[in-house]
């Protein structure tokens, strides 16, 4: 079969823009990669209360070598030092999550389940214990009290590409690299140096899946809307333990997503 004119188009495109990346001298790659993603580090520790709308999507690769991609969207609020409410609707789960400095709340209400985990501490306490459990949360570095320090761990090779723009906001767009996983991320010029889309891509992975965080809507002090950070759980809720939510993640079941049975 034929490839079709506009999958030629994409493949002119993408050769185009393989030549011009290749013609790049490195020297004009600005070599402010570091500053500009402290600043955005700075802003963010700053912020008291923060909210804000997101879209992720997440890749898989099948055993057939298919690509596929989850999509997700939710908001997040937060307040500094110890409270978080964050919901997510795809990736095969409707989630609420809550931490009020005391307890982990995760509610699926597709599941009409939730699970609950006692413990006081930081929101950087709490995103250690989930990483302990195995809850991935890629989206969570953004959220530390050292957003710099976190993302710049184990940083080989930093690049300031060039000026962009997402979703019509113009943003300066970095690249970073590290032994195992290469990311991206655009900023936000001006006042406000917020994050506006962040790419983690897993480079020694078969066809390098990708992980994308967008995040829209932000908002900062007394601009945030009052929220809880309490859940309010229906009576026909059951109790489970964190371990089997499985709809945390953000794939399907392996056998979901095409594996040979």
């Amino acid at each position: 079969m034929s490839s079709t004119p506009s999958f030629q188009r994409l493949k002119r495109i993408f050769l185009y823009a393989s030549l011009a990346a290749s013609l790049t001298p490195v020297s004009a790659w600005a070599d402010d990669a570091k500053a500009l993603l402290k600043t955005m580090s700075d802003f963010l520790t700053a912020q008291k209360t923060i909210s804000f709308t997101y879209q992720s999507s997440l890749e898989a690769v099948t055993p057939d070598f298919e690509k596929l991609q989850f999509v997700s969207s939710g908001t997040a609020n937060m307040t500094r030092p110890d409270k978080l409410r964050v919901t997510r609707t795809g990736g095969f789960a409707d989630l609420d999550v809550s931490f009020d400095g005391s307890s982990l709340t995760v509610h699926g209400k597709n599941l009409d389940a939730y699970a609950k985990i006692d413990g006081k501490g930081s929101l950087d306490d709490l995103i250690d214990r989930l990483m302990t459990a195995g809850v991935e949360a890629p989206g969570a570095d953004l959220l530390s009290s050292n957003v710099y320090d976190v993302l710049m761990s184990d940083v080989t090779e930093a690049k300031h590409i060039s000026s962009a723009f997402v979703d019509g906001v113009e943003c300066e767009y970095l690249a970073f690299r590290t032994p195992e996983i290469d990311w991206q991320i655009w900023i936000q010029t001006g006042s406000q140096p917020i994050p506006r889309r962040y790419v983690i891509t897993s480079k020694h992975v078969v066809q390098a899946p990708q992980y994308t965080l967008e995040i829209s809507d932000f908002k900062s002090g007394a601009d945030v809307a009052a929220v809880a950070y309490t859940i309010e759980i229906p009576a026909s809720a059951k109790t489970v333990d964190l371990s089997e939510m499985q709809s945390l993640d953000e794939l399907p079941a392996a056998a979901d997503m095409g594996e040979a049975k």
